[in-house]
């Protein structure tokens, strides 16, 4: 449910957007009887998720060949989201949620590039509510479900 209410919000966010409602009505809550939502909410394809230094930091992962991203976090700090195969400078990684694209610098990082994913951000929203992220950077491209 909660992941149906986080695509909704970030499809037609803010929440104060009356086809956010809409959106949560017919698709998360089955309101409009006989119809089929238009596309309904994924339960993360592929995702992963453990704990790691013996419990303090949690992560979930999507991967797809060379390609991965994670999402890692540890209570009371900033999430983290680390990005592995991409090949190019860090500086020209490009990433687009559901074809959007987010704008946010990642860092090189021991072999990966990382960058955080604050609570309320564009990253963090785009990744609990899209349905696929695509990532390119300046030596070549990949795409993973959400």
């Amino acid at each position: 449910m909660q992941l149906c209410v986080n695509q909704c919000l970030y499809h037609f966010g803010p929440a104060s957007n009356p086809r956010y409602h809409a959106c949560v009505a017919e698709q998360c809550e089955g309101a409009a009887p006989g119809r089929k939502p238009a596309q309904p909410p994924r339960q993360g394809a592929g995702w992963s998720n453990a704990a790691a230094d013996g419990g303090r930091t949690h992560y979930a992962r999507v991967q797809s060949g060379r390609l991965a991203l994670s999402y890692m976090c540890q209570r009371g700090r900033e999430g983290l989201v680390a990005v592995e195969g991409m090949a190019g400078s860090p500086g020209s990684l490009v990433l687009r949620i559901d074809g959007r694209r987010v704008a946010q610098p990642f860092a090189a990082s021991g072999g990966m590039r990382a960058a955080q994913a604050a609570r309320g951000s564009a990253l963090l929203a785009g990744l609990l509510g899209g349905s696929g992220v695509e990532l390119a950077d300046d030596r070549g491209r990949g795409s993973l479900p959400l």
